[in-house]
């Protein structure tokens, strides 16, 4: 982000904020945004989705002109697609990539599978994943929003998501906050009764020792 045109950051920001994939980003419109939210029908699959815009995500989009139907363009006015050819961003992208040192020197000489092992712009939708589900989103509303099936979102948090300390803190917030759970919220420790006896006779308990009309002092450990 740091170096990035401005065309690859604002293509970063829409595309971890809604998980969408790369062919349906390229092609989104303005019109698919109402100010609040972004619907589409996905083009695999035909499955229509709603996603309401984050703080960051519509700061992002009203600061961006609209010279062009879509929203991602390569110059504020061409999209990043054209009828024959829409890998224009991705190309793009790697370049930048190289800049940033992700990838390694010797890039172009590298196989097919050595380049599979470092990361493209389409694992930002799994990024996306992975962060929703950090956040303490449960699958099904992680399908919501990305159009993958209860099958796909669960791969993919098993390939990419590592038990992190992010996850973790997320399970504990919903764990304090969550209605079924206040029964244990309210658990404290209480000291036991303890009695301190003499043969058979039963002289002070442990919790009411300053109770007792006799006691001047607190009684000893013993």
């Amino acid at each position: 982000m740091g170096g990035a045109e401005i065309e690859l950051q604002r293509a970063m920001i829409l595309s971890i904020h809604t998980g969408q994939r790369y062919g349906d980003l390229v092609r989104l419109r303005w019109s698919d945004y109402d100010g609040i939210t972004i619907r589409l029908k996905q083009s695999k699959g035909q499955k229509r989705v709603s996603i309401k815009c984050t703080p960051t995500l519509k700061r992002m989009l009203d600061e961006t002109g609209r010279e062009c139907p879509f929203i991602l363009t390569r110059d504020g006015s061409t999209p990043w697609h054209t009828a024959k050819d829409d890998k224009a961003l991705a190309k793009a992208w790697k370049e930048r990539m190289k800049i940033a040192g992700f990838y390694p020197t010797g890039w172009d000489n590298l196989t097919i599978e050595e380049k599979r092992e470092h990361l493209r712009f389409n694992d930002l939708r799994g990024t996306a994943v992975t962060l929703l589900s950090e956040a303490g989103a449960t699958i099904p509303q992680i399908c919501a929003i990305t159009g993958h099936s209860l099958q796909s979102a669960t791969r993919i948090l098993e390939k990419y998501m590592s038990m992190t300390e992010a996850l973790s803190n997320a399970a504990i917030h919903l764990f304090q906050n969550a209605t079924e759970t206040a029964f244990a919220n309210r658990l404290q420790t209480t000291q036991p009764a303890r009695t301190l006896r003499t043969g058979k006779i039963q002289k002070y308990q442990w919790n009411r020792w300053w109770t007792q009309s006799d006691s001047n002092a607190r009684p000893s450990d013993s």
